[in-house]
């Protein structure tokens, strides 16, 4: 598919910059970008495995509640403490 988009130009030149230090073409990264955001259909839930500048990320296509991740940071911080006890 070809789509066209008049975007204005700090944005270009922002998408621009971004391909160059990347090494790829505005097209590709553009193409990355999309294809890493494709809407989910609501009857459709899927949840892939991708990797984002060497980190992998699970992509459901919902948002993360905020409880949810106050819990997870909780839970990685007392686990973190508990391995410090006793050293110095």
């Amino acid at each position: 598919m070809t789509v066209t988009i008049n975007l204005p130009q700090h944005v270009e030149q922002a998408y621009t910059v971004a391909a160059q230090t990347m090494g790829m073409t505005v097209d590709a990264l553009v193409t990355d970008i999309l294809v890493s955001h494709v809407p989910l259909a609501k009857s459709e839930p899927q949840a892939e495995w991708i990797e984002e500048q060497g980190i992998p990320v699970l992509r459901t296509g919902q948002p993360i509640d905020l409880s949810v991740i106050d819990d997870t940071l909780e839970s990685i911080r007392r686990d973190r403490d508990y391995a410090h006890l006793g050293k110095s």
